[in-house]
């Protein structure tokens, strides 16, 4: 790797972190941030581990500046910030992008969603989603629009979180046996609101 190569490579991890960082709204400072980045990642693409995260931030200081990790992994990091590869990552990242749209937001997991809570989802540019929790972790989509999620469908997830992406680990459809996986608000995140509840011989939501 020449000098030129090798500070263009430097640039482009620099800029990746840093991506990573907004996304998170926090920056990696603490081995409890590789590990928490590392469970991040998990949701979205494949596990990667808190000590390989730690050599591309460079808090490990014994490890040489011309530290290259696998593709698979850089790989995860430009999934996690919603882009398919690390070309379109290097051709269409726009740090405005980030920078503009706020990722830290209250968190609420699945173990606290009563079973017939009605829930809201909007995301950019035009995209809302309506859930109706059938059971612990498990959703039924009752009205969308303009997104790949349809009525009928039921989804599952692990959590949400104001203004992150959110990632279904599983979606089935109805007259299907196959299920397919699917994260929404990859680039900005989503919202969302529990609206009430459902009453199970009405099927009308209730305040």
């Amino acid at each position: 790797m020449t000098d030129k190569q090798l500070t263009e490579y430097k640039n482009f991890i620099s800029t990746l972190c840093m991506a990573v960082e907004k996304r998170l709204g926090r920056s990696l400072s603490s081995p409890r941030d590789f590990d928490y980045l590392s469970e991040e990642l998990s949701k979205v693409s494949k596990r990667v581990s808190g000590s390989t995260l730690k050599r591309i931030w460079g808090y490990n200081k014994d490890v040489s500046s011309t530290y290259k990790p696998y593709k698979y992994t850089l790989l995860s990091l430009v999934k996690f910030l919603g882009y398919n590869s690390i070309e379109d990552f290097v051709n269409c990242y726009d740090s405005r992008d980030i920078q503009s749209a706020e990722f830290i937001g209250e968190t609420i997991t699945t173990d606290e969603i009563i079973p017939g809570s009605v829930i809201e989802l909007t995301w950019l540019p035009d995209r809302i989603c309506n859930l109706i929790c059938v059971e612990n972790g498990v959703f039924k989509v009752v009205h969308s629009e303009h997104g790949r999620l349809y009525p009928g469908d039921v989804v599952k997830f692990k959590s949400l979180t104001q203004n992150a992406p959110l990632y279904f680990y599983e979606v089935s459809r109805p007259g299907s046996n196959e299920t397919f996986i699917y994260t929404a608000g990859q680039r900005t995140g989503i919202r969302y609101r529990i609206r009430g509840m459902v009453s199970s011989q009405e099927d009308t939501i209730i305040s």
